[in-house]
């Protein structure tokens, strides 16, 4: 960059990071407002904020993008949206006329800047005479992914950030099959968008100029209106008892309108919505961070329930595709599960959740007499045995995936494309509190999850049954499991070194125990090879490649235990998934094996921050 904008000792600190700041300074489709942005910087001599905001390009991973709002290379933002974009374009148009007139579908959530980054893309995709249909108003991502495969589109885009801190916003992108993108297409797209190197390569056109040439149309209501009757679908058993009480927070995002009429739909009235949280509000104000994973984001819920006696406690994030569920249990909450407990409330995690639900699919199903042999379900290479273990009671196959929905869809997808009618998908499954409960979407969908789970919470009820006491049985009979996940922000572009040296020293100097408990082998899913051990050192390499390659590293320890590794795809951190197993013996307590193994995971939790804590 030239003098002029930057001094050249400025220019020589920043090093590579100063060839994109020049970008981002001189190219003409950037606008004033964000350029104002930067110069404000260099007059402030803020060197650390400029580097952190150039040091790259935002990353356009496989599932898209996600970042920090704010103006710079490395932020989410108009130029970066309408540049990635034009780079989608150009893969939909090298597919042939007829992609382009089948279009793409547009949702949004409700972040502060989420429409205007929908209206940015649609008008690349107008600007290149791709079809765009753009829902009006706040839209759910499950909704997205079934409007993508309902409309024929050949593709989707998704503006959120999930459950990201307010600061963020994110992009997501899906493919004709309503998934987000898999092989070949992610390579592919990714190409595109790596060769779109100027902003003012992307071709636009306003959202207005988009609308008058009918290139920009909204989503009919018919759409979103077929979405609800597929989730009505899923309705499996006819109570006649449905009084059970709920409270629910959408915790400011998209999930109010939807959860009710999917309630409404299958007959559950006594619904109660966090007032504090129910309209859509990208600051989030009542939270630091919407994400249901974490017990600090439902305490308003949790209060409201507990000044109703209500029965169940659900939370969805701010694009509905996650879900959290909370159980009343006095009993629990003081005995075996005081650890997850908020008075007399107890919060399931994830796997929890994904446990209770097989069952009661698989045990009511048979009941039913509608259990079939071709029915299957899918979990992720992360996510608790237990769920293999309660299939496989009822000889039911699991398959297992990478990490993501994008994969459990993937699985679906392929049944379909090579006819296997031998193959009926019945529920898919991810540790983080993602579910997706039937295969009209093929993406996580909480909306439908949430149905499933109050009919669930219904028909324990009415047993006279508690959430706990039915995962209890569940250990009784496969073992007491209990899971953690360890995430560990690593921000910046230190923080991106350093997950890169810790995923290189476990790979290349694997530990050889873990908190007392030695390693059996070690997969290693980027190289796709395991790794034995032998004696004190591991032995040679047998490949393997059942899944597609991914930067995840798991331990096998000898008593079963897993101990799992892989950076984020979407954000600045690297998590570590903990599942352990502790037997219950003939005769033996299941409560008391169940703390065995909440132990286990503590100690395990604290040789994962030694580890982290070694690796500089």
């Amino acid at each position: 960059m030239n003098s002029f904008f930057l001094p050249e000792s400025m220019m020589q600190q920043l090093g590579d990071a100063s060839d994109r700041l020049s970008l981002w300074m001189t190219d003409h489709m950037v606008e004033d407002e964000g350029k104002a942005e930067i110069e404000t910087l260099i007059e402030q001599n803020n060197l650390a904020e400029l580097r952190d905001r150039f040091w790259r390009e935002l990353e356009f991973g496989t599932g898209g993008l996600r970042g920090v709002v704010g103006a710079g290379s490395n932020r989410m933002n108009g130029p970066i949206i309408r540049k990635a974009t034009q780079g989608f374009a150009n893969y939909i148009l090298k597919q042939g006329a007829e992609a382009g007139q089948r279009g793409v579908v547009i949702a949004y959530d409700s972040r502060l800047s989420s429409r205007f980054f929908a209206e940015q893309a649609a008008g690349v995709l107008a600007a290149n005479n791709i079809q765009v249909h753009l829902f009006d108003h706040v839209q759910t991502t499950p909704c997205l992914s079934f409007a993508v495969r309902h409309l024929h589109c050949i593709g989707g885009l998704c503006i959120t950030a999930s459950h990201n801190p307010p600061q963020y916003n994110g992009y997501k992108v899906y493919w004709e099959d309503g998934a987000q993108i898999t092989p070949p297409h992610d390579k592919a797209i990714l190409a595109e968008v790596f060769a779109v190197t100027r902003y003012d390569q992307a071709r636009h056109v306003s959202y207005n100029d988009g609308v008058k040439k009918n290139l920009i149309k909204t989503v009919p209501l018919s759409t979103i209106d077929a979405y609800f009757s597929e989730v009505k679908k899923l309705q499996l058993e006819p109570l006649q008892e449905k009084n059970i009480s709920i409270v629910y927070t959408p915790l400011h995002g998209t999930g109010a309108a939807p959860t009710r009429r999917a309630l409404a739909d299958w007959g559950y009235q006594n619904l109660h919505i966090v007032p504090e949280q129910e309209a859509p509000d990208g600051n989030f104000p009542t939270v630091k961070k919407p994400n249901p994973e974490e017990p600090s984001a439902l305490q308003l819920a949790i209060s409201q329930a507990s000044k109703l006696n209500a029965d169940i406690v659900l939370a969805t994030d701010p694009d509905s595709d996650r879900l959290a569920l909370v159980v009343h249990d006095p009993r629990a909450a003081k005995g075996a599960f005081k650890h997850q407990a908020f008075g007399e409330y107890v919060f399931l995690n994830g796997n929890q959740t994904g446990a209770l639900m097989i069952h009661y699919l698989l045990s009511t199903r048979k009941a039913m007499g509608t259990l079939k042999s071709h029915h299957k379900i899918i979990k992720t290479i992360v996510t608790s045995d237990l769920h293999a273990r309660i299939c496989a009671s009822y000889d039911v196959e699991i398959f297992d995936t990478l990490t993501g929905f994008k994969w459990i869809a993937g699985v679906v997808n392929d049944w379909e494309r090579f006819g296997k009618t031998d193959h009926k998908y019945l529920f898919g499954t991810e540790e983080s509190f993602g579910f997706m409960p039937g295969d009209y979407v093929r993406d996580k969908d909480g909306i439908g999850a949430l149905c499933q789970a109050v009919e669930m919470s219904a028909s324990f009820k009415n047993k006279g049954q508690s959430h706990c006491d039915v995962l209890l049985s569940l250990f009784a009979k496969h073992g007491a499991w209990q899971e953690d996940l360890i995430t560990v922000d690593l921000e910046g572009e230190e923080g991106a070194r350093r997950i890169s040296r810790l995923m290189a020293a476990m790979r290349t100097a694997p530990v050889t125990t873990f908190a007392g408990t030695p390693v059996k082998a070690l997969f290693d899913y980027q190289n796709q090879n395991k790794r034995t051990l032998a004696g004190s050192s591991f032995g040679q390499s047998e490949s393997f490649a059942t899944l597609p390659k991914s930067d995840v590293l798991q331990l096998e320890l000898t008593d079963g235990s897993k101990i799992s590794m892989r950076p984020s795809g979407t954000e600045p951190k690297i998590k570590f998934y903990i599942s352990v197993c502790t037997p219950v013996e003939i005769g033996g307590s299941a409560e008391k094996s169940y703390l065995a193994s909440i132990e286990r995971v503590s100690q395990f939790r604290k040789k994962i921050h030694e580890y982290v804590e070694s690796i500089n």
